[in-house]
């Protein structure tokens, strides 16, 4: 007999299913209460359910509040509150997560230490190094750097996100990277390693980036050490960590904050590939400058044109005018300097005279 037939193959249903029955057999699951902070907090308006994340020192419980206890809630949860969460511990089969559905949520009776709210350390710390000034780094970016030093993880997805964005936007760039951990106890360390080994590198600027994640997840940017490495760096900083409305200290920290590492990519390098459609534009730009020009120099020529047509000599010889010269071609603008049997030339519209003075008048 094959003893390959005579196994059995679970599907993932049944696996999540098989871990949810074990949950609900434990009866200290079935009704527990839970300490920690909030935070990734999420108000879903349409179902009026929350969901947040709990968290301490060392772990985190996702959780889930369906719209008819919360809106029992005498308080409004918000992300950096320390709170006692009471219910169940169940899995959600879809995903094979487990998590805390709650019933109850209170405020604990005690104020909390600082360490026990991780939202407070970071005001705290926020709050220190601006007053130090660690946060005035502003320095203006090359608009077209040769090489840029990434810092972040070797396998992330947001090295991958900006290598795409490069080879499409600015192919030319020369990209080093400098691997690093981005999440743990180890990671401020590892960036901080980094860092100083980007700024012996002949690189333009440094992008220091991670993906998103939750708090947790990225705790590792909001260490002061890192704060003041970033601070200290001799070239450019851009921080892209986490999402749109993730900020950490070291975002504060560089020189810019960009959204995210696809955001930070297109932050620092010029777009070659429109570059066509930027120069016919600059061409129909010039064209059309130097067409208005010629129409301005073409019309003041016409005009001075005029002016000279106006004033040219045969016209007032048209009209019966005449000029008179002496015997050496000059000008005889007065009598006074001409004298009897003076011999004059006068021109006229069309032809001239020589006469002699018999009189003057």
């Amino acid at each position: 007999m094959n003893k390959m037939s005579s196994r059995f193959v679970a599907t993932v249903s049944q696996v999540n299913r098989r871990v949810a029955l074990n949950f609900k057999k434990d009866t200290e699951l079935a009704e527990i209460y839970v300490r920690g902070e909030i935070s990734n907090f999420i108000h879903h308006y349409k179902s009026g359910h929350i969901y947040f994340t709990l968290k301490d020192s060392e772990s985190a419980l996702k959780c889930v509040m369906f719209s008819l206890e919360a809106e029992k809630l005498i308080f409004k949860p918000e992300n950096g509150q320390v709170v006692i969460a009471g219910g169940r511990i169940g899995v959600y089969e879809r995903d094979g997560v487990y998590q805390l559905y709650i019933n109850t949520l209170e405020l604990p009776e005690t104020e909390e230490k600082p360490e026990e709210n991780q939202f407070a350390a970071f005001l705290k710390l926020k709050e220190k190094l601006e007053k130090e000034k660690v946060f005035s780094n502003n320095r203006t970016l090359p608009p077209a750097p040769d090489k840029i030093c990434l810092i972040t993880a070797k396998d992330g997805a947001a090295l991958q996100d900006m290598l795409a964005v490069f080879a499409r936007r600015y192919p030319v760039l020369e990209v080093l990277l400098i691997p690093a951990l981005v999440q743990g106890k180890g990671a401020p360390a590892s960036l901080i390693k980094a860092l100083k080994a980007a700024n012996n590198t002949d690189a333009d600027l440094i992008i220091l980036a991670r993906g998103g994640g939750s708090a947790e997840d990225l705790s590792a940017f909001n260490n002061e050490a890192l704060a003041r490495e970033i601070f200290m760096s001799g070239l450019p900083v851009v921080c892209a960590v986490g999402h749109e409305t993730d900020f950490t200290i070291a975002d504060f920290a560089a020189d810019r904050r960009a959204s995210t590492p696809t955001a930070a990519a297109e932050l620092t390098t010029p777009d070659l590939s429109e570059l066509p459609l930027i120069l016919d534009n600059m061409l129909g730009d010039l064209r059309r400058k130097i067409t208005r020009l010629l129409e301005k120099k073409k019309s003041k020529l016409e005009y001075l044109e005029k002016i000279i047509d106006a004033l040219a000599p045969q016209k007032t010889f048209a009209r019966g005018y005449a000029a008179v010269f002496d015997k050496d071609g000059r000008a005889v603008k007065s009598s006074e300097n001409i004298e009897i049997n003076d011999e004059l030339n006068i021109r006229l519209a069309n032809g001239e005279l020589k006469v002699t003075v018999k009189e003057k008048l």
